[in-house]
């Protein structure tokens, strides 16, 4: 068996973690054929196949997810061996994170325990107070967060990193009966409330380009005073569905005639995204392991 090389399994944990091997190259900085190159190399050294490439990414084999395993702790080896060298474990400093109250709700915890547990001299302070995604944008611009989890699109003055995907989801009353095929028609005799933001507006507009008529009775500006609202028989309305989640008692969750999603990345202005500390914050947050082990993955409210 051929030599295995370090870069392979760096490799290997990026497509597993990105998702792809355009991703992958993007997130090590090399060309797409040298992901596809080295991935070649290691499953003939290893004599398996340890990707199933398909037009939505790759996912490891049975084989490959043991072979992972040991390449994680490989890299935690090396990466413990370089910090006793260069002492980033004992790195002490502030990162700052702008972001929606859902995503730091149900996104975040882990990744940052894991972080915390490795780095004890970095402290992350989140301010999840962002409403429009344009808060999020403005935070990192103006110096009040050197990280932001933005809706996307951004500003190409930032550099940006995909992170998970989340969709818009129809909350009605827990008294409605809906039937299948979810359609517009079901709704005509609620009222429709409307979350005042520029998303939300957005999934609007293209629902009423795929038919949506309704009549707007009421604008608010939070999901939880909405979510009270249908919960009261008030209306319904279209939200994000890892905004309400848990679902709240008194209304119900039923997916949208039309797919529609909001995209998520982090974002950071160049020269910050540069600095040793935002690079291992960013490299836990983007952890697909951690993103997998939160109940909001697990219950399928997320996709990579």
């Amino acid at each position: 068996m051929n030599r295995l090389k370090l870069n392979q399994l760096e490799i290997l944990i990026a497509v597993a973690d990105t998702g792809g091997f355009g991703a992958a190259a993007a997130e090590l900085g090399c060309t797409q054929s040298r992901i596809s190159h080295a991935i070649t190399e290691l499953e003939a050294s290893l004599g398996t196949r340890l990707l199933l490439r398909s037009r939505s990414g790759c996912q490891p084999t049975d084989a490959g997810h043991q072979v992972l395993a040991k390449a994680r702790q490989v890299q935690h080896l090396v990466n413990s061996m370089t910090d006793t060298t260069k002492d980033d474990t004992r790195m002490a400093g502030r990162v700052r994170i702008a972001c929606f109250r859902s995503v730091a709700t149900h996104l975040l915890p882990r990744a940052l325990a894991a972080l915390a547990s490795e780095y004890p001299g970095i402290r992350v302070d989140i301010d999840d107070s962002c409403e429009e995604r344009e808060d999020v944008a403005h935070a990192v611009k103006e110096g009040r967060a050197e990280i932001g989890i933005a809706h996307l699109p951004v500003d190409s003055e930032f550099l940006a990193h995909a992170f998970v995907a989340d969709s818009y989801v129809l909350l009605v009353p827990a008294s409605l009966h809906l039937y299948a095929p979810i359609s517009w028609e079901q709704f005509k005799d609620l009222p429709y409330i409307q979350l005042n933001c520029s998303g939300a507006l957005d999934i609007l507009e293209r629902c009423r380009a795929a038919g949506f008529n309704a009549e707007l009775s009421r604008t608010l500006t939070t999901d939880t005073s909405i979510a009270a609202m249908v919960r009261h028989g008030v209306g319904y309305s279209i939200l994000p569905r890892l905004a309400v989640f848990p679902t709240p008692d008194g209304v119900k969750i039923a997916d949208l005639p039309i797919s529609a999603k909001r995209q998520f990345a982090l974002i950071a202005l160049p020269d910050t995204a540069r600095t040793k500390i935002v690079q291992i914050v960013t490299r836990f947050i983007r952890n697909k392991q951690f993103v997998k082990e939160s109940e909001a993955f697990r219950a399928g409210l997320v996709d990579w």
